[in-house]
């Protein structure tokens, strides 16, 4: 008998040790084995890629709007500045409903690349966006936030690429900026700029598994329909609809917008949660391209993507493993550096709560609620509680 429960013991020790390592390997995998990949394969096996800067198609810009009046006219002269040829360039500004004065500061704007889209209904980001499409002229769409500011030669960086007909879609390059001008935020903008640098390596080496919302450019012809039924965040699941027809999509980093940041990390968990929901609900839309058949493509969504929405289990995973194990030198060490993790990330919270700001915080911090935020998302999935229809988290 003592030797049966000595078993069971030994086999559920196993399993714990087990579930810890594979926990490890998976969030190193994510996000330091993943891109040390990509650097190899991006000099050992990329494409040749070429642009044509001569290359002038018809481009619509697709902005939804929704109650925008504190950026919406800054937007429309930032728009003015761009120095794409009038006569192929139009701007579709599509109001959800807006209840503030956006519409009017629309229409006050005469120029005939402008064309304002009122909806009497809100109905969220998805509708929107579809119909928008068929408003669209252009043979290129090009995805735009309302808050988004392009430099002016952005577009033209944008449809360089398309004299290609391997290409389906560019993605371009964020930058964030706080209120008066400088960059500011620095977890965020050390996730921006992480992102921005594996979306380049996997052009480089195929295609980008994602886009981001605030700057891409698609053939309108490639264009599907976003489900309405359920919230799906447009830049995840356009991209990848593309993929799944054959195409690439690449990474431009000189295609350069900017933003301002979340004015506090409050918000950005409130912004995280919403898109992971919508994530999660994207899954199921793109299931055909996480096959091992797909190569290259399913290993860099699962690398990149999935793995990545799942790391708030996996840190849950390896805390209660670790605790398990608790004994042994080794983990006794390990699980003292996830309590001073954690201890860091409510150190780093309360120095936002008295507005301190100490770098070695921050990013503990943001990890955590960024984390935190994804599986709130995942639950809102679960329970199909995330609106199509959101408002603004910076507001």
């Amino acid at each position: 008998m003592a030797e049966q429960v000595f078993e069971i013991n030994l086999d559920f020790m196993s399993f714990a040790e087990f579930t810890f390592w594979l926990s490890a390997v998976l969030i190193l995998h994510t996000y330091i084995g993943y891109p040390f990949l990509l650097v190899g394969f991006s000099i050992f096996a990329s494409k040749k890629r070429e642009k044509d800067e001569n290359h002038l198609p018809c481009v619509s810009m697709l902005v939804s709007a929704f109650n925008e009046q504190e950026c919406i006219a800054e937007k429309m002269e930032n728009s003015l500045q761009l120095n794409y040829p009038a006569d192929k360039l139009q701007i579709i500004i599509g109001s959800d409903a807006s209840t503030d004065g956006t519409e009017d500061i629309v229409r006050k704007y005469t120029d005939p690349r402008f064309k304002l889209v009122p909806f009497k209904q809100r109905r969220g980001k998805a509708l929107v966006l579809n119909d928008l499409v068929e408003a669209a002229s252009g043979e290129i769409l090009v995805f735009s936030d309302a808050n988004t500011m392009y430099k002016p030669d952005a577009i033209h960086r944008l449809v360089a690429h398309f004299g290609d007909a391997k290409i389906g879609g560019v993605c371009g390059r964020l930058v964030l900026l706080s209120k008066n001008g400088h960059i500011d935020t620095e977890g965020e903008k050390l996730y921006w700029d992480f992102e921005n640098y594996i979306k380049f390596l996997e052009g480089k080496v195929r295609t980008v598994f994602g886009a981001n919302g605030a700057i891409y450019a698609i053939r309108k012809e490639l264009y599907e329909r976003l489900p309405t039924d359920k919230a799906v965040m447009d830049d995840f699941l356009i991209p990848l609809k593309i993929v799944m027809r054959g195409y690439d999509v690449v990474y431009e980093k000189d295609a350069v917008v900017w933003e301002h940041t979340s004015p506090s990390l409050q918000s950005e968990f409130a912004r995280k949660a919403r898109i992971g929901a919508a994530n999660f609900n994207g899954i199921r839309e793109i299931l055909p391209l996480l096959s091992p058949r797909r190569g290259f493509v399913a290993f860099g969504l699962w690398s990149h993507k999935l793995i990545r929405w799942l790391v708030p289990f996996l840190l849950i995973s390896i805390l209660a493993s670790n605790i398990l194990l608790l004994g042994s030198t080794f983990y006794n060490i390990t699980f003292g550096l996830q309590a001073l993790f954690y201890a860091l990330a409510l150190l780093g919270w309360k120095a936002e709560k008295l507005r301190t700001k100490l770098s070695v915080l921050v990013y503990p911090y943001y990890f955590l609620v960024v984390n935190s935020a994804l599986l709130v998302g995942f639950f809102r999935f679960l329970t199909k509680s995330q609106q199509a229809a959101w408002v603004r988290s910076d507001r």
